[in-house]
């Protein structure tokens, strides 16, 4: 008689449950204009306008990109903050890694905030004592990970030694992608691509086009005059929210020092476990915005669809394994659940200690 079990959950975090064997989640949410009013203004530059594009499968005419992925991510970065012009961490996150630049004791910038992370050259020169040391932050990286002094070399069989450091460095970062590379660092393939991707689209779409003008009035001189211009809307038989956490690129990532068999360390299990449950966090938090009102643009103002019921339109699947036992995603219960405390998921990860965050200082 066969001994073997079978595997536990990957994680059961704020009643959600991400079975074992699963590569992916999705989650989709189905939106409404607040207002009433079914024009929306989409994401958009002046030369090219909305992007609009027809469905390869012929089912839903027109798509409308509404929220792309490079801002959703920095949205639900947003969601994380508890003041978002300093980059400081609500408390659910309490003990959470990241970086700050301050120069004479003045806030110059943070790893929460800085869209380049370990590109950024303002970071990367930066110094503080990382345990070993004081130390900019690109020396720090290049003697953790054995590169050459010049940054241009290392041994490739160091490269997955990246993880780890960045978990302890910028835990986020593994979430929404990172690459280090700046002027100290010009070892090529030292990135993650983003494991959270989101979007928001509008499906069955069609054009509208709405007048506006621009004139100047009052005691003020000027030769401008009067423009008469055209804004770009759009109208949507239904407008989706949809994410994407890629569990199986979080479950392959090295996060612990394998031990000397070679077997993963001890840390490995707690650490994908937290790097998922702020996945979770971060779209359920994000939803919760929209559960009353969230506003994108002046003319975007969405909130979540409801049913006969009176329930949220939100579910989620899985790919590549069971799916949860409920395909309700229950996000306000998951955002009122807090990954800090003695019990919580940070302090099982056993990250580095005064991380949240780690000053770094320049002359």
């Amino acid at each position: 008689m066969s001994n073997t079990t079978q595997p536990a959950n990957l994680l059961e975090f704020g009643g959600f449950t991400i079975p074992a064997g699963c590569r992916r989640i999705f989650i989709t949410a189905e939106l409404e204009p607040s207002n009433g009013d079914p024009r929306i203004q989409p994401t958009g530059f002046p030369d090219i306008g909305p992007v609009l594009y027809p469905d390869p499968a012929g089912k839903d005419g027109l798509i409308c990109l509404i929220e792309s992925e490079a801002s959703m991510a920095n949205r639900l970065e947003e969601v994380c903050f508890s003041n978002k012009y300093e980059g400081t961490m609500k408390a659910a996150f309490q003990g959470l890694p990241y970086l700050r630049a301050e120069k004479s004791g003045e806030l110059k910038t943070t790893s929460t905030l800085d869209g380049h992370r370990f590109a950024s050259d303002f970071l990367a020169k930066g110094t503080a004592d990382f345990g070993n040391g004081n130390k900019s932050l690109a020396a720090h990286i290049k003697e953790t990970l054995g590169m050459a002094a010049d940054g241009k070399t290392m041994p490739i069989a160091n490269v997955p030694n990246v993880f780890p450091l960045v978990l302890g460095l910028d835990t986020m970062s593994l979430i929404h992608g990172f690459q280090v590379s700046n002027e100290q660092i010009s070892f090529v393939g030292l990135r993650l691509a983003r494991a959270l991707s989101a979007s928001l689209i509008g499906l069955g779409c069609d054009r509208v086009s709405v007048p506006g003008i621009k004139f100047n009035v009052g005691q003020v001189e000027s030769e401008s005059g009067q423009a008469i211009f055209q804004k770009q809307r759009i109208t949507a038989k239904k407008i989706e929210a949809r994410f994407s956490i890629d569990v199986g690129l979080l479950t392959s990532l090295r996060l612990d020092a394998p031990n000397a068999n070679g077997a993963p360390g001890q840390h490995q299990a707690a650490r994908v476990q937290l790097l998922l449950a702020i996945a979770l966090w971060k779209v359920a938090a994000f939803l919760d915005l929209l559960s009353v009102e969230l506003s994108l643009r002046t003319e975007c103002k969405l909130r979540l669809k409801r049913g006969s019921g009176g329930q949220p339109l939100v579910g989620a699947a899985c790919e590549g394994g069971p799916n949860p036992s409920s395909p309700v995603f229950g996000f306000a219960t998951i955002a009122a659940t807090s990954l800090a405390g003695t019990d919580g998921l940070i302090a099982g990860a056993h990250l580095p200690a005064n991380r949240s965050p780690l000053t770094l200082q320049f002359a």
